[in-house]
């Protein structure tokens, strides 16, 4: 059961910025899981995943940044 909702915080992911809601839920910290980005925030930044090459591009408007993932 969520705790809260924190509704337009600006998440800047290097040079881009990006509105985000939040859903605060009360869980025990497991920093061998690492944070998994929804589906509501890759449709906001517009984001393109390529798996063989490793990369995941997020757009805003007219600027774009690329960041490598494994």
């Amino acid at each position: 059961m969520p705790n809260g909702i924190m509704k337009d915080i600006i998440v800047k992911v290097n040079n881009l910025l990006f509105p985000v809601d939040f859903t605060i839920v009360d869980i025990e910290e497991d920093t061998d899981v690492p944070i998994i980005l929804g589906r509501p925030f890759l449709a906001t930044s517009c984001a393109v995943i390529d798996m063989e090459k490793e990369e995941l591009k997020l757009r805003m408007g007219d600027e774009e940044q690329l960041i490598y993932i494994q």
